[in-house]
C-alpha cells in the first residue's frame, strides 16, 4: 500500500490575508508609482513577501526616517500612534489591517474608555498584539503580566486573533484566581477569529486519523506554529515546514496516512508543491482529483491514493 494524503479543507489563506495581499497587489499596480513600504512584512510568509519585494513593495521596521511614499498597514495592525505619525509625515495610509483584527482594537478602545483594565491574550512579541496595547493607552497589559497591576476593579479580557480556546479559557481562570475577590465587573471578548477555530479544529482531526502531519508555513506564522503544536500533542510525528524543500522522504517510511494543513498566510501553491512532493516519495507522480476550487490540483478534506 502507497501513501495516503488527505489535505485539510481550509489550509492555505484565510480571509484577511487573502484581501491584505490583494490589497498590496492592486496597490504595487496601480498608477501612483511613487514608494511603497510596509511596516513589517505583510504576512508572515517569506515566499509571499519576496514576491512583494519582486513588485516594488518594500518592508520597513519602522517609518524611520521615511518622508515620502505610501505605507501599507499589514494584516497584524499598527498601533495608532504609527498611523499618527505616518499622517503627520503626509504619507498616504493603505490600510490592509484584517477586519477581525480591527474588530480587536475596537473592543480594547472601547474597553479603555469605559473605565476597564484590559488583559490580553497573546504572543508577547506579535505585531498584532502590540497593535492592540496601543489601543490600551497605557491602561493594557499581556496577561502574563497580569500581577504587576494592582487597584484595578474593572476588567476587560481580549484575545490575540490566532490563540487558542485553551488559551483564552487559561487567561480567564488566571484572572478569576488572581482577582476574582476584588473584582466589580469583568468582560470577556472571544476575539479568536472562526478561521483559526476551524483551522485548529481540522488540524486536531488531521492528528487524530493520520500517521504523519505535515503543517506547511512561515516559522515565523503565530498561527502556523499553533498548529503544529495542536498537532504535536496529538501525534509526534508532525513536522513544520516552510516548503516542499524540507520534506524528509524518512518521515513517511512505514506511514500510511499523510495529513496535510497550513497556516492561514500560507500561498496555495506552496500547499500543491509539498502535495506533489509528497506523491514524488510515495512514488506516485499522478494528481489527485480536481475538486474545482480555485484551480488547485489536490482536493481538500479528501484523500489522495498514491
Amino acid at each position: 500500500m502507497g501513501l495516503r494524503v488527505t489535505v485539510a479543507r481550509h489550509a492555505g489563506f484565510c480571509f484577511g490575508v487573502k484581501r491584505a495581499v490583494n490589497i498590496a497587489f492592486s496597490a504595487a499596480q496601480g498608477e501612483n508609482r511613487g514608494p511603497l513600504y510596509t511596516l513589517g512584512p505583510l504576512i508572515h510568509n517569506p515566499q509571499v513577501v519576496e514576491k512583494l519585494e519582486t513588485m516594488g513593495i518594500k518592508s520597513v521596521d519602522s517609518l524611520g526616517n521615511l518622508e515620502e511614499g505610501r505605507v501599507i498597514v499589514r494584516s497584524h495592525g499598527v498601533p495608532p500612534q504609527v498611523l499618527v505619525e505616518a499622517e503627520e509625515k503626509g504619507m498616504k495610509i493603505i490600510d490592509a489591517t484584517c477586519p477581525f483584527v480591527k474588530k480587536a482594537q475596537q473592543k480594547v478602545a472601547e474597553l479603555v474608555e469605559q473605565g476597564f483594565w484590559v488583559f490580553i491574550v497573546g504572543d508577547r512579541h506579535h505585531p498584532e498584539v502590540q497593535a492592540l496595547l496601543g489601543y490600551g493607552k497605557g491602561r493594557a497589559c499581556l496577561m502574563d503580566d497580569m500581577e504587576r497591576v494592582t487597584g484595578v476593579s474593572k476588567v476587560g479580557i481580549v484575545c490575540q486573533t490566532t490563540q487558542s480556546q485553551e488559551s483564552l479559557a487559561r487567561g480567564v481562570s488566571k484572572v478569576l484566581s488572581l482577582l476574582g475577590g476584588r473584582l466589580e465587573e469583568l468582560r470577556i471578548h472571544n476575539t479568536i477569529c472562526e478561521s483559526t477555530l476551524i483551522r485548529q479544529k481540522e488540524c486536531m482531526a488531521l492528528a487524530e486519523t493520520s500517521d504523519v502531519v505535515i503543517v506547511v508555513g512561515g516559522k515565523n506564522s503565530a498561527n502556523t506554529t499553533r498548529l503544529a503544536e495542536i498537532s504535536k500533542a496529538i501525534l509526534e510525528d508532525t513536522h513544520h515546514i516552510e516548503d516542499a524543500e524540507e520534506l524528509d522522504p524518512q518521515w513517511f517510511r512505514g506511514k500510511r496516512r499523510i495529513g496535510v494543513t497550513a497556516g492561514a498566510s500560507t500561498p496555495d501553491w506552496i500547499i500543491g508543491e509539498v502535495v506533489e512532493r509528497i506523491k514524488l516519495i510515495g512514488g506516485n507522480g499522478k494528481h489527485g482529483r480536481e475538486d474545482g476550487r480555485e484551480g488547485r490540483n489536490h482536493p481538500r478534506g479528501a484523500e489522495i491514493h498514491l
